[in-house]
Formats: structure tokens, sequence, C-alpha cells
């Protein structure tokens, strides 16, 4: 009736827990990520809007600053 120490789904449902465990780990790493990609892609977006004439330097450092100190 079991196989070793396992219930005959036992090892099923670990190795289900497992997978689990796994793709947590996956999610939370990609979650990280795209934190970090959004302030870069906010300063790149800093970027043009100083190099178009929409903002003034000062005003760049100042939004910079905010968007690092946030990181």
């Amino acid at each position: 009736m079991y196989w070793g120490h396992f219930p005959p789904f036992g090892f099923f449902f670990f190795l289900l827990f497992i997978g689990m465990f796994i793709t947590m780990i996956i999610i939370w790493k990609r979650s990280c990520k795209r934190e970090d990609h959004s302030v870069d892609h906010a300063v790149g977006i800093l970027d043009r809007r100083l190099a178009s004439g929409d903002i003034t330097i000062d005003q760049y450092n100042e939004i910079l600053t905010i968007l690092k100190k946030d990181k």
C-alpha cells in the first residue's frame, strides 16, 4: 500500500509543494526586477524631457534626486 514512508500520493504532493515554492521565488524575483526597471524608465523619460527643453536643469536635478532616493 505505501511506497517507503510516503502514502501513495504523498510524493506527488511533496513535488507539487516544491514546485509551488520555486514558482513563488521566481515570481518574487521578477517583481523585484520590474521595480528597478520602472525607475530606469522614469530617468529615461526625464532625460528626454531635459533634452527637448520641457524642463530646466534645476528641475531635472530635483526630480532625479527624488527618483534616486526612492530607489
